[in-house]
């Protein structure tokens, strides 16, 4: 018979220090107010305007229209919000997570 021991827990807890509600919160504070830092700046600052713009009219843009079966004009304009919304979230998480990533490494 084979005994299979293990060094350590797959998830181990001890290793991870544990998060505060307090800094999640700052966390969750800091990605909405980066979210609408980059949903203000595509409203008003003309080169994100354009390049959305520029998206918007691609053929792999146009090809959303069909998959989620949007014939109007409101339902394009609520599809474009929705891609600009997520758009903004994804970038601000990953610029988050980066910047939690830097703060680790130079903390040791």
């Amino acid at each position: 018979m084979l005994v299979v021991k293990r060094k350590r827990p797959i998830f181990s807890n001890s290793s991870r220090k544990e998060i505060s509600v307090l800094s999640t919160l700052g966390r969750m504070v800091v990605l909405l107010g980066l979210t609408f830092i980059f949903l203000v700046l595509v409203r008003f600052y003309p080169p994100a305007t354009r390049l959305m713009q520029h998206v918007v009219g691609t053929s792999v843009w146009q090809r959303l229209y069909g998959l989620f079966h949007v014939e109007t004009a409101l339902g394009r304009e609520q599809l474009i919000l929705v891609g600009i919304v997520l758009s903004c979230f994804c970038l601000a998480l990953l610029i988050q997570i980066l910047g939690l990533w830097f703060l680790r490494q130079f903390r040791r």
